[in-house]
């Protein structure tokens, strides 16, 4: 029960919640950019999923969740990150200065004991890779946030993934987060299902990306015998990590820069091939949700079945990234 309730509180809170963020928007002018220097969306709807995640887990975690090292870092790290992207939405901070204070949030994450723990690995290893990890995901999902209802949608998707394997493993704190995230962005998209009437802008992008790869590292996937099981966190947001690197590859070849604006987004494509905005969402889900089950295959199979699901999901992409690839985009 203590499960559900933590779900529906941060769903039905968001709900409530998001209305006010549209308003502040109004009152600060914050609105998505278009062309033409027409007004866009409100943008700040990433502080009413923030405060819809926060209260939420908060008033169910006090009796369920000790107040441990990880809490405090997780709360602090995450608070830094919102600020961030609060100060970003507002007024548009160079790629470098974000860098830097996302560099301080995943500081205190290691400070505070939310750390890699891979076997046979020295501790200063474990931390590069936590950072190189955390920095990715984060500005992964900030990236990703291109299209109405995607990076909800899949943040989501990719929550109750990894909720399946922390309810196994009997981790409290990493399920309550989740839940809390994932209602969080459910209530969300009753407001940025295309067509979007908020976003979530930098705020909720970067919060949510940050918070899906604190947790993930916090999660165990595999015993010594069973080391493919590693796999599970990067399959399971593989699609994110996906889009990332076949924009970055793209803007290269363009001879752009990676940060910035253009429509070579996996999701953008799906449009150009004259798909409409809401299936081309669609498409995406359904892909998020196959590399979901991937994933728990990976997680729960043996090395051999799990070996035989990754090579799967790279030929998707590889088939994907081609059919992509072939578009031409302005």
């Amino acid at each position: 029960m203590i499960y559900a309730v933590t779900f529906f509180i941060a769903f039905l809170l968001s709900i409530f919640l998001l209305p006010f963020t549209t308003k502040a928007s109004e009152k600060w002018n914050v609105f998505s950019k278009t062309r033409g220097g027409i007004k866009g969306k409100p943008c700040l709807g990433g502080i009413g999923i923030y405060a819809a995640f926060l209260l939420s887990f908060l008033s169910v975690s006090f009796f369920e969740v000790p107040f441990d090292s990880r809490f405090f870092g997780l709360m602090v790290s995450s608070g830094i990150i919102v600020l961030l992207g609060v100060m970003d939405d507002v007024k548009d901070l160079r790629p470098l200065v974000k860098i830097a204070v996302e560099l301080v949030a995943i500081a205190s994450l290691v400070l505070f004991g939310i750390v890699t723990k891979l076997a046979l690995l020295p501790v200063w290893v474990n931390i590069l890779i936590t950072l190189l990890w955390v920095l990715f995901i984060t500005n992964a999902f900030n990236l990703l946030d291109i299209a109405d209802g995607l990076t909800s949608g899949l943040v989501v998707i990719i929550s109750l993934t990894l909720l399946v394997i922390s309810l196994v493993n009997g981790d409290i704190f990493s399920s309550m987060i989740l839940l809390a995230l994932a209602g969080a962005h459910l209530g969300f998209l009753r407001y940025n299902y295309p067509p979007a009437r908020l976003y979530m802008g930098d705020t909720g992008s970067l919060f949510s990306g940050f918070l899906l790869a604190a947790v993930a590292i916090n999660i165990s996937y595999a015993p010594l015998e069973r080391p493919v099981a590693l796999v599970t966190p990067i399959l399971a947001m593989s699609l994110p990590i996906y889009d990332t690197l076949f924009l970055i590859i793209m803007r290269m070849r363009k001879k752009k820069p990676i940060f910035s604006k253009t429509g070579d987004h996996f999701a953008l494509r799906l449009m150009t091939l004259g798909y409409s905005p809401s299936k081309s969402l669609w498409i995406m889900y359904a892909f998020s949700i196959f590399l979901a089950f991937s994933s728990l295959v990976v997680a729960f199979g043996s090395n051999l079945v799990g070996i035989l699901a990754i090579l799967g999901a790279l030929l998707v992409f590889v088939f994907m990234g081609k059919r992509a690839g072939m578009v031409r985009v302005e």
